[in-house]
């Protein structure tokens, strides 16, 4: 094969890829395959209608919804698929935890974000959080956030 042709190929492949990616997440990051009630739904989508920046026309397709370990108990982490992201595919992002029957938010603001990793590092109970944003095409923030005892706090 032709350099050309070896390039056009990867590229394909890298494409693919991707999508079948997003798309394994669209159908198993549900609110579904998480496994919450009615109530809890509603509960989660409330929380994050006070912060969102934009109102989609559903909630339940907007969002994603991944179960977690938070260290210290079950979480849940849901982030923004289309509506609720910008052009450098920073979505918005919560993060839950189960508290008295109840699941509520550990953000005052909620991050903006492309990817995020919990740490094996537990402050105050949870694990810390590491939230990574793309600025441009080649340049990424990265913010470390503890908790404080109520909610997830970027360090400085």
């Amino acid at each position: 094969m032709a350099p050309l042709e070896t390039i056009t190929m990867r590229t394909l492949f890298a494409v693919l890829l991707i999508s079948g990616v997003a798309f394994a997440q669209a159908v198993t990051e549900t609110f579904a395959s998480a496994k919450l009630s009615g109530k809890e739904i509603r509960d989660i989508i409330s929380a994050v209608e006070q912060s969102a920046d934009d109102t989609p026309v559903s909630w339940e397709k907007e969002l994603r919804v991944r179960r977690v370990d938070l260290g210290g108990g079950a979480g849940l982490v849901v982030r923004g698929t289309r509506l609720l992201c910008g052009a450098t595919g920073n979505c918005e992002m919560w993060v839950f935890r189960k508290a008295k029957d109840r699941w509520v938010s550990l953000f005052e603001d909620p991050p903006i974000a492309e990817g995020f990793e919990f740490a094996s590092a537990v402050t105050n109970g949870l694990k810390d959080l590491t939230v990574t944003a793309n600025l441009s095409a080649d340049t990424f923030q990265r913010t470390d956030y503890r908790f404080d005892g109520s909610v997830y706090r970027a360090q400085r």
